[in-house]
């Protein structure tokens, strides 16, 4: 393959090599966002290397780690970024944490700008988007990494073939339904993430893999889907309660997501674990502080995000490493008598 020149970027995007260089450079000159678009995905497909970066190809990586998470504010990621950053310092390498708002564009910029700036390697937390457009960008991307040596590390099922440190979804998902059967219960609504993020998939399939093993009847209206938020659990939980009078338990793909969905079953009147008992995945900070105190799987946020660090600056191989779970039962889950 032919090295691509600043020249086969403006001919293919059809722009002048002024405008390409402007964009690359991010100069302080008006740039229509469509031509900025155009020229970026056209950099993209070509896997064109800036002279930023192609000089830097004659010397080591700087000494940054780049971290791109779905929502910093979301203690999930805010975990992750605490060991991350705490793991670097200590290694004697600065941290920059990317936060792109859960948008897929947000986060492939992420990655051209962090590939400019030849950084150690990119750590990438939050599931993947099962987007074929997304896909394809992200395994160019990892491609380009592997042909210069930048390491990156997945903290999530990405849907691509790529070096990860992460938990088993789901099994996560298969556990805490479980959990829960072992229990007595039978009736569990289930409330899900994202449907296109592979991180909630894997999670609902290891609860429709558990309800089938117990032989329980499968019913599709226990199964509602939300995003990863507080509100949206609360909202997600208020259409399950009103489509489904018998539950006994609800498992939730996320902690954000049991919390709402416990103020959603005070505000009907029901008691936890009396009626209705809740049961979910992370173990983030807040759980042990819900009323009462939320039963989860625990995720080792803080340290999977020092290995993540780990990994980049000491191991020369290709890593495939999941980290291991379990339950920490606090008082959100009652066993039901026979």
């Amino acid at each position: 393959m032919k090295n691509v020149s600043i020249v086969d970027v403006a001919k293919q995007a059809g722009v002048s090599v002024t405008t390409v260089s402007r964009i690359i450079n991010n100069v302080n000159y008006p740039v229509a966002s469509n031509t900025r678009e155009k020229v970026l995905k056209v950099i993209d497909e070509l896997q064109y290397t800036p002279n930023k970066a192609a000089q830097g190809l004659k010397r080591k990586f700087s000494d940054i780690i780049g971290l791109i998470v779905r929502d910093v504010s979301d203690s999930y990621f805010g975990e992750i970024a605490n060991g991350v950053t705490n793991r670097a310092s200590e290694l004697g390498y600065l941290s920059f944490v990317c936060n792109t708002g859960r948008n897929p564009e947000d986060e492939l910029r992420y990655h051209y700008h962090l590939w400019q700036h030849r950084v150690k390697g990119i750590i990438l937390a939050g599931g993947g988007f099962d987007q074929l457009d997304y896909k394809q960008k992200l395994e160019n991307q990892v491609v380009r990494y592997e042909k210069y040596g930048l390491k990156i590390v997945s903290l999530a099922p990405q849907g691509i073939e790529i070096p990860y440190v992460m938990i088993n979804d789901f099994d996560a998902g298969k556990k805490v339904t479980e959990y829960l059967i072992q229990r007595g219960h039978t009736k569990i609504g289930f409330i899900g993430g994202p449907q296109k993020i592979f991180a909630s998939m894997e999670r609902l399939k290891g609860f429709k893999v558990a309800i089938d093993a117990a032989g329980i009847e499968y019913n599709r209206k226990y199964i509602i889907i939300s995003d990863f938020s507080q509100k949206g659990g609360y909202d997600a939980c208020k259409s399950l309660m009103s489509e489904c009078k018998d539950l006994t338990a609800i498992c939730c793909a996320n902690d954000n997501i049991a919390i709402g969905a416990m103020s959603a079953i005070r505000e009907h009147g029901f008691s936890i674990p009396k009626d209705i008992s809740v049961i979910s995945i992370g173990d983030i900070k807040d759980a042990k502080y819900t009323n009462p105190p939320l039963t989860t799987l625990t995720i080792p946020h803080y340290e999977m995000g020092q290995m993540a660090v780990d990994v980049i600056t000491q191991w020369k191989e290709k890593v495939e490493i999941t980290l291991s779970t379990s339950i920490f039962e606090r008082e959100s889950v009652r066993i039901l008598d026979n």
